[in-house]
């Protein structure tokens, strides 16, 4: 089941990654996979993930972080009116 997996998660941060950048317009885009162990659990799967974060890997400007680390990101550069 890697390859399915793996396609999905590639296809997806293609278009995002394209559609966040056409021309250096600098709109980013956010991309959120779900690490359930019913999902990532399976040994094809683990694999899939670690070839996308192959392929990420391969590209500039791009963030992967903890749920944490964008909360953290976005009340600091974003912060709720006084």
């Amino acid at each position: 089941h890697a390859d399915p997996f793996f396609q999905y998660l590639k296809d997806s941060f293609d278009a995002l990654y394209k559609e966040g950048d056409p021309a250096g317009l600098d709109r980013p885009k956010m991309m959120s996979i779900g690490m359930h162990c019913r999902l990532l659990g399976r040994p094809g799967r683990i694999t899939a993930l670690q070839r996308f974060l192959d392929h990420i890997a391969q590209h500039d400007h791009v963030w992967v972080a903890r749920r944490i680390d964008i909360a953290r990101h976005w009340r600091q550069h974003h912060p709720a009116p006084a």
